[in-house]
């Protein structure tokens, strides 16, 4: 027999899967409650900051649980044992971040629910990864999602390539002659070395979708300047980025100017020198992410992304805060 938590935990879940716009603020309140509920780590963090549910009344009253937390305790709402536990990238001595996943089915349903919003089912899409050093690491949570979207297309072209080569080329020839829609997905400093070692085939299916990642590669190249690098090589190429971190479940891609959040995610900005206080669209602080889809561990993140917001609920990364760590999940910023 189910307990009641668990009962409240699966109409939770069926209700953020199927959630609309309209209903967003209503079933993030919902999901507050249950967190502070059954969140000793998170219920503790309000605490400190005098905030109990009297007190809440709405979004802009909750709390952003710091996104180090990640780093120094398990985030986890709920008492159950982790299905996979994905690890931020880092340099060697570096404390990671550390998400621990109760269901990998449901971070592959919400996963495949942001990316179908915006460019359809991933299964229609052969998938050529670009992503050398996210190989070495098999907890990490961006490998995992593409290789599930692999699966569920099953085009012999899909793969993984750990070098910039004459591999990738040919998988993109193949796939040119069949005329297949792909999804070019890599680091941006490998997207940058095939366009530019290579005459790479170019066709109308092509889209090219950066995930960030210029660290430790001389100068950070801002995104439109990797974009002109790109189109400079490549004329007018399709190409997105795609925001997501080892602490979130959901995504956002780039649409013409800016991110828009999958439907499950919602982005507002907070002042820097007060992380209570929201700020309104157009202005610069930091990126809070309201991701629902993270009922098991925290959906309410205050992370180290210096951003803007739009009044269309969009957003822009331009930087992050001064004395944070680099971290490899989407640090190309937008030309301010």
């Amino acid at each position: 027999m189910m307990s009641e938590t668990d009962v409240q935990r699966d109409a939770l879940l069926a209700r953020i899967y199927n959630i609309n716009a309209g209903e967003f603020e209503h079933v993030a309140m919902d999901v507050w409650n249950y967190q502070y509920t059954h969140n000793p780590l998170y219920r503790n963090y309000c605490r400190l900051l005098h905030i109990g549910p009297e007190r809440i009344g709405k979004i802009e009253d909750i709390p952003f649980l710091p996104i180090s937390m990640f780093r120094y305790h398990d985030v986890r709402t709920g008492t159950w044992m982790p299905q996979a536990c994905f690890s931020s990238s880092g340099t060697t001595g570096q404390l990671q971040s550390r998400h621990l996943v109760r269901d990998l089915d449901w971070y592959h349903s919400i996963s495949s629910l942001g990316f179908r919003q915006i460019f359809g089912s991933p299964s229609d899409y052969c998938w050529i990864g670009l992503l050398p050093s996210y190989l070495e690491r098999p907890d990490s949570s961006l490998v995992n999602m593409v290789q599930y979207f692999m699966s569920t297309g099953g085009h012999v072209e899909s793969g993984f390539f750990p070098l910039v080569n004459h591999q990738v080329i040919s998988a993109l020839e193949r796939a040119r002659l069949r005329d297949m829609p792909v999804i070019l997905l890599g680091v941006s400093f490998a997207m940058l070395d095939l366009f530019e070692s290579f005459d790479v085939p170019v066709w109308d299916k092509l889209v090219l979708m950066e995930t960030g990642g210029m660290k430790g590669r001389g100068r950070e190249l801002t995104r439109n300047e990797l974009y002109e690098r790109i189109r400079d090589r490549a004329g007018a190429i399709k190409i997105t980025s795609e925001y997501g971190m080892t602490e979130l479940l959901s995504q956002a891609y780039k649409i013409q100017d800016h991110f828009h959040p999958s439907p499950t995610m919602r982005v507002c900005i907070r002042d820097i020198s007060d992380p209570l206080q929201i700020l309104g669209t157009g202005q610069r602080g930091c990126i809070n992410v309201i991701d629902l889809a993270n009922l098991d561990t925290c959906s309410f993140i205050g992370t180290d992304d210096i951003g803007i917001g739009y009044p269309d609920g969009g957003f822009d990364v331009l930087g992050r805060l001064d004395n944070t760590d680099l971290r490899g999940c989407n640090l190309l910023y937008t030309t301010a």
